[in-house]
């Protein structure tokens, strides 16, 4: 999927899951939309891989693209580590995550949710910048701003 896909399915699961956790709305939405994009640091070509490149490249050299990165097991360190150090941020931040685990899913291409274990992989019909995912990226927004719209008072 291409980043704002992503942004905009992080978007719709952060609005649809944030009242069931006491946090600071802003705080919430912004750990799950910048987690909704972190496992693309292993493309080089992404958005996150050209602002961090030094370390996108020896991390897409090393495990690949849609590989360790793109697992559950990667979203489990990540959020452990967060919970360590600033408690219970590790929640917004492991939905964003697997928010984007999720979307993938339905590419062409794939993910092996439980790299590298073993092969848990799933794979769809959408194609990555295609019409359908396209059409897909509105069909998101549209639904964000009705929930939005809908919750005004959500913010």
């Amino acid at each position: 999927m291409m980043f704002r896909t992503h942004l905009a399915f992080a978007l719709l699961v952060g609005l649809l899951t944030m009242n069931l956790f006491d946090f600071n709305k802003y705080l919430f939405i912004s750990l799950v939309l910048f987690s909704g994009i972190v496992p693309d640091i292993d493309y080089p070509r992404s958005k996150i891989g050209k602002k961090l490149r030094t370390i996108s490249i020896p991390i897409k050299f090393l495990f690949g693209h849609r590989g360790l990165f793109h697992s559950v097991f990667m979203a489990g360190i990540i959020s452990l580590v967060i919970w360590w150090f600033f408690d219970r941020l590790w929640i917004p931040v492991f939905i964003g995550y697997c928010s984007h685990l999720i979307i993938d899913g339905f590419t062409k291409l794939g993910v092996n949710f439980i790299h590298p274990f073993s092969q848990l992989h799933l794979s769809g019909f959408i194609e990555t910048n295609g019409f359908i995912e396209k059409l897909l990226f509105y069909i998101l927004v549209g639904c964000n701003v009705l929930i939005i719209i809908k919750n005004i008072n959500l913010f």
